[in-house]
C-alpha cells in the first residue's frame, strides 16, 4: 500500500501519540502549581518530585517522538507498512491502561492517597497482565508498603488526605502509621 491510501492517523501515529503524552505532561505539571504551598518539614514543596518524575516523562517523551520518527523515516525507505487490526478487546485494554492513572489521579483528591492506592495498584497490575492472585496481593502490599515507608516515614511527604469522610479516615490510617 503506497503513502498516500494510507490514512493521516497511521502515517502520523506516533506523532499524534506524542502530542498526547505531552500535553497530558504539560496539564499535570501545571496541576502541581495547585499544591505547591511550603511545608516545614520540607523545603522544596510537595510539588517536587511530581514535578521531577513529570520532568522524566517530558525527556522520555520527546526522545521517543525522536526515536519514532527515525525508525519512520528508515521503514519507509525499506518497505512499505501494512495495514494492522486492532481488536476491541485490545482497545479497551488500552484504554484501562491509560485511562485508569487518569482516574487515580481524579479519585486522589476525593478519597485520600492512602485509601485508594491499594486498589488502584492492585487492579492497575491486574489490567497489565498479573493474573495469579498471590502474586497480586503481595505485589500490591509491598509496593504499597515501600511507598508508605518512603514517603510517609522517611522523607514525610505530605500525601492528599481526600475530602469529607474520607479525609477523617486517612487522619486515622496516618496516626496509626506515624
Amino acid at each position: 500500500m503506497s503513502d498516500s491510501h494510507q490514512s493521516v492517523f497511521e502515517r502520523y501515529s506516533h506523532l499524534i501519540e506524542g502530542i498526547v503524552w505531552l500535553v497530558f505532561v504539560l496539564l499535570a505539571a501545571a496541576y502541581t502549581f495547585d499544591f505547591d504551598d511550603p511545608l516545614p518539614v520540607y523545603e522544596w514543596g510537595p510539588a517536587h518530585w511530581p514535578r521531577v518524575v513529570l520532568f522524566g516523562m517530558f525527556v522520555a517523551c520527546l526522545w521517543l517522538l525522536f526515536v519514532e520518527s527515525r525508525k519512520k523515516e528508515d521503514s519507509e525507505e525499506i518497505a512499505p507498512t501494512s495495514k494492522i487490526k486492532i481488536d476491541l478487546s485490545t482497545r479497551v485494554h488500552m484504554v484501562l491502561i491509560f485511562g485508569l492513572p487518569v482516574l487515580y489521579s481524579f479519585l486522589i483528591h476525593r478519597m485520600g492517597f492512602l485509601l485508594i492506592t491499594p486498589f488502584f495498584l492492585g487492579f492497575y497490575m491486574w489490567v497489565v497482565g498479573v493474573k495469579k492472585i498471590r502474586t497480586l496481593i503481595i505485589m500490591t502490599v509491598g509496593i504499597y508498603a515501600a511507598i508508605l515507608i518512603i514517603f510517609v516515614k522517611l522523607i514525610f511527604t505530605y500525601l492528599p488526605p481526600g475530602a469529607g469522610i474520607f479525609n477523617t479516615i486517612n487522619g486515622y490510617f496516618l496516626r496509626v502509621l506515624q
